[in-house]
């Protein structure tokens, strides 16, 4: 597989175009099978060159796909800073609905602002996406989890390192209320970024639900092991908080 570029590289080449605008909640093409498969999905690719030197990148799309998602990206970020506190509000309304990679957008458009929500956003957006990799049935699709939290940013990255205070309160929330598991977007976009994916597109092939998704009923225990992880990840963040605070 040829290697996927960062974001500037494809605004830079300006070839990935948006399949819809950042004010709200971003609907998928049905497949021309849905009805009989709703899980159903065609890729396609598209191939941005990246100079003489660099070769070319392959990108997977097509519903809502992870080259798709970057496009939207890209659309997002072209906009104006005026329009950055209607921007974040619009991807917060919409987090349900659109695929959590657009909260650590939000995440980076609000770290500097409100570094509190940025973190939450963060976190919730990062166990969105675990909860969709782990849902597909491309093991190689889980390298979506680092490769689309590192779009928040270093800054975000800096605040969570100097105040775990606020990890901790993010991650508490995500636990408390479940959210990590109540988007309604397809995990599509984060199984796309798959080794299987891309060879389905190259090869023009058709993907039925059963051959990318786990089935459903397998989602529960799913569930259960990054609930535990939170879990897991909150008892160790407390605890060396404790102990750096512990009188000597």
């Amino acid at each position: 597989m040829k290697s996927r570029s960062s974001l500037q590289t494809l605004i830079s080449a300006g070839v990935l175009a948006a399949a819809c605008a950042a004010g709200g909640a971003m609907a998928q093409d049905p497949a021309a099978d849905a009805a009989a498969d709703p899980n159903a999905r065609s890729p396609e690719i598209v191939v941005v060159p990246l100079g003489e030197e660099e070769g070319e990148a392959h990108f997977v799309v097509g519903q809502m796909a992870w080259g798709d998602v970057l496009g939207i990206l890209n659309q997002i970020q072209e906009q104006s800073s005026e329009q950055t506190i209607t921007t974040a509000q619009n991807l917060w309304g919409a987090r349900n609905e659109n695929p959590p990679f657009f909260l650590f957008e939000l995440a980076r458009l609000t770290a500097e602002s409100d570094p509190a929500f940025a973190v939450q956003a963060y976190f919730l957006g990062r166990s969105r996406t675990m909860y969709d990799a782990a849902r597909c049935l491309d093991s190689s699709a889980v390298d979506v989890i680092n490769e689309a939290s590192a779009y928040a940013g270093v800054t975000v990255l800096e605040v969570i390192a100097s105040r775990p205070e606020l990890t901790i309160a993010a991650i508490e929330g995500i636990i408390e209320s479940g959210s990590a598991f109540s988007g309604e977007a397809s995990p599509w976009w984060a199984c796309s970024f798959g080794t299987n994916a891309y060879f389905a597109a190259v090869n023009g092939q058709t993907l039925s639900g059963n051959e990318w998704l786990i089935v459903e009923n397998r989602w529960p225990s799913v569930r259960d092991r990054i609930s535990s992880n939170l879990q897991n990840n909150l008892d160790m963040m407390r605890n060396a908080v404790a102990a750096e605070t512990a009188p000597e």
